[in-house]
């Protein structure tokens, strides 16, 4: 199974303003093979059965986990089935956030599912689904909103304002400000209002994100909740017992840090020699791991010692901190995958743009820790049209790269489409009748005197500019008629590409749950594109609740 099977060529092009290295990723390019150096699910398979984590501890945890999360009767199932040797598992990961984060969150975990039953097939073995929480994330303004339509169709977000303190992880996040929650909860219902389905969705919304719950549990069990039971598995990497059980490998992290930092430096430097961009831009004295003191902070290396919160320490003295205090310590980003596979058997990975640029640095890491790179594949991507939204892209022929383009570009263009043909007409011919009229006259003024040609050419000029003016005019005029319109494109391009982006980078599937129902989250699943990494337009007019 080559890279190129499972991720196919993206015919429309780079549309959606993907950086160089993600399109080549889409279309197989073998320049990216010195950095991904898997070739497939089943290369990666007989490699990574053997991982340093004991897979029955893994799963007692794991057992635990997912009970607390309120997971399906299948999960179980799921995980019990990693216990057997030869089972792996196909990853992905997203940070925890309000109401379920993005849309691509749900595409995401679906996607997993997808592959992990596609793979048990093709690999004769068990292959689990396992969703990482990123619960040491620290970056609160990232996951403490989300994004919904204003009554006006424009894009608005909601912000939870109750801000922990600077650096502080998402495992450590609670909703225990009342009246920051009260007035989230307040808003919430006006955002999403009163429909057939709003009871329902506020009932096992609300359950989930509680007070007093942390952000990561919320997370979890609202996930779980409105996904079907699909036997998807989630993991909290902030859990004390598996923060103890990898002391060793934060300590190897440490030791091999000027190893590490060599490799990371010439893969960086092959990577803009190939013309592409740095994911993760880190100073040369990062050693990857932070400390939670309590707030999240990067480790060091300067002078001979290493900076861990406001201490110089050798290394000894780290190692020993290490030793004796696990549980404040993470990986960062470029440490974190490899974690995960020192962690679980991990064949496969899932991921967006982002993701799979920061595993084209991290590749040579692997076998730095004496592990295997997994074999990465881009995640499933969508976009969610309603009917009317449906409806109006038929009547004005658009497509998503037509609203992907500048809006105001777009909308000059439709309205130069839909501007009176008669009077357009008569307006090119009295341009072309006055010039043809004025170039005869001009010429027998210059064979009257050729001095005066200078004053004819600037005469003509004056004239060609009042005919632009009056031209110009009237085509406002005419967008000024076509003020529904204009709006109605505004809206569109609010609903399919906010921001300048995607929608399932902004958009959360809450919306939909409030004007469909909960069915809808299973219409979305089923139409999603998991075999082709070609952009799926999901119609709503299709679904029936």
């Amino acid at each position: 199974m080559s890279l190129k099977v499972l991720n196919q060529p993206m015919p429309q092009g780079n549309r959606f303003k993907y950086s160089n290295l993600y399109v080549d990723f889409l279309n197989g390019d073998s320049k990216l093979q010195k950095y991904l150096l898997t070739a497939s699910p089943g290369d990666a398979a007989p490699k990574v059965v053997d991982t340093p984590f004991d897979r029955d501890i893994l799963c007692e945890i794991l057992n635990r986990q997912n009970k607390h999360f309120k997971a399906g009767e299948k999960t179980f199932e799921v995980i019990e089935q990693l216990r057997r040797g030869n089972a792996v598992c196909v990853f992905t990961g997203q940070q925890v956030g309000m109401y379920g984060g993005p849309l691509f969150t749900l595409y995401k975990a679906a996607g997993i599912v997808k592959m992990a039953e596609k793979l048990q097939k093709e690999l004769g073995r068990p292959v689990i689904p396992v969703f990482w929480l990123a619960s040491d994330d620290h970056d609160f303004a990232e996951i403490n909103r989300f994004h919904y339509f204003e009554k006006d169709g424009s894009a608005g977000k909601l912000i939870y304002d109750a801000a922990p303190g600077k650096g502080v992880p998402a495992s450590e996040i609670v909703f225990d400000n009342k009246e920051a929650y009260s007035a989230y909860i307040k808003k919430t219902r006006e955002v999403f209002g009163v429909s057939d389905f709003t009871d329902e969705l506020y009932d096992r919304l609300f359950k989930a994100y509680a007070p007093g719950e942390s952000m990561v549990d919320a997370f979890a069990r609202h996930l779980n909740n409105i996904l079907p039971d699909l036997g998807l598995v989630m993991f909290s990497p902030a859990d004390p017992e598996v923060k103890m059980r990898s002391r060793r490998f934060f300590q190897r992290i440490v030791e091999q840090y000027f190893t590490a930092k060599t490799i990371l430096e010439q893969t960086d430097t092959l990577l803009e020699m190939d013309g592409y961009h740095i994911q993760a831009e880190k100073k040369l004295t990062a050693v990857h791991l932070f400390y939670h003191d309590p707030a999240r902070k990067p480790i060091h290396y300067a002078d001979e010692s290493f900076v861990v919160g406001d201490k110089m320490v050798g290394l000894p003295g780290l190692l020993d901190l290490i030793e004796r205090n696990p549980e404040k310590f993470s990986p960062d980003v470029l440490t974190r995958p490899i974690w995960q596979s020192y962690l679980f058997p991990v064949a496969a990975h899932v991921g967006g743009p982002s993701e799979i640029a920061y595993f084209c640095q991290i590749g040579r890491l692997f076998k730095l820790f004496k592990l295997t790179q997994p074999y990465y594949c881009s995640r499933p991507s969508a976009t969610i049209v309603e009917h009317r939204q449906e409806e109006l892209m038929e009547s004005h022929g658009l497509s998503l790269e037509d609203i992907a383009d500048d809006v105001e570009l777009l909308i000059n263009r439709l309205l130069g489409g839909y501007f009176p043909e008669e009077t357009e007409a008569k307006l090119k011919q009295l341009r072309d009748k006055i010039g043809d009229d004025y170039k005869t006259m001009a010429k027998l003024i210059v064979d009257f005197d050729p001095v005066l040609k200078p004053m004819t050419e600037q005469t003509f000029g004056k004239v060609d500019f009042a005919l632009n003016a009056l031209e110009k005019k009237v085509f406002d005029q005419h967008k000024k008629r076509m003020k529904d319109t204009r709006n109605q494109i505004y809206r569109l391009v609010a609903a399919l590409f906010p921001y300048h982006n995607l929608q399932e980078r902004s958009y959360n599937i809450n919306y939909y749950i409030s004007k469909y129902g909960f069915g809808v989250v299973d219409y979305i699943i089923n139409n999603l594109n998991y075999d082709s990494a070609d952009h799926k337009m999901i119609y709503l007019s299709g679904f029936k609740e």
